[in-house]
């Protein structure tokens, strides 16, 4: 495949998918100069831990939500994953970790419940990744089965 089909396949997974991903914690963030320290320190204080969602059209972060609890984070990964598509839809998903395999099999088991799932291996997240969120991190990455039926 010529360098161009690689960018027009890899320019259409991106149209076609969504990503989302919550952190065990902060600190990473605060360090790296992501989030100020003040945000942090109140939401490492409170034990929040964010949903954060990437912006398709400019790659940059959003914040889609929170909760009390990492347990809680990681659940409500799935809602996210609802508030985009029906229950029960065909959807193809692909979840990733940064040394939290539990929470990624958590996570799994819920949107399987949920959602007709074409599963991609779970996978580790990339280690520049990891070095800007540290380890805890399960995240989501997901779209219409339909959209990607032709993609292996």
């Amino acid at each position: 495949m010529a360098a161009g089909a690689h960018l027009a396949l890899v320019k259409r997974v991106g149209e076609a998918t969504e990503t989302v991903y919550t952190l065990a914690t902060l600190k990473y963030l605060i360090h790296g100069g992501r989030i100020s320290h003040l945000k942090g320190l109140l939401a490492s204080m409170l034990n929040l831990k964010p949903l954060i969602g990437v912006e398709p059209e400019q790659g940059t972060y959003v914040q889609r939500g929170q909760a009390r609890t990492l347990k809680a984070a990681i659940l409500k990964l799935a809602e996210v994953v609802n508030s985009r598509y029906p229950l029960g839809s065909a959807l193809r998903l692909q979840v990733m970790h940064g040394d939290n395999a539990e929470g990624a099999s958590s996570l799994r088991q819920e949107l399987d419940k949920m959602f007709r799932c074409q599963w991609l291996p779970t996978s580790s997240i990339a280690p520049v990744l990891g070095a800007h969120t540290g380890p805890g991190l399960v995240g989501i990455v997901f779209g219409l089965q339909a959209a990607l039926a032709d993609i292996p």
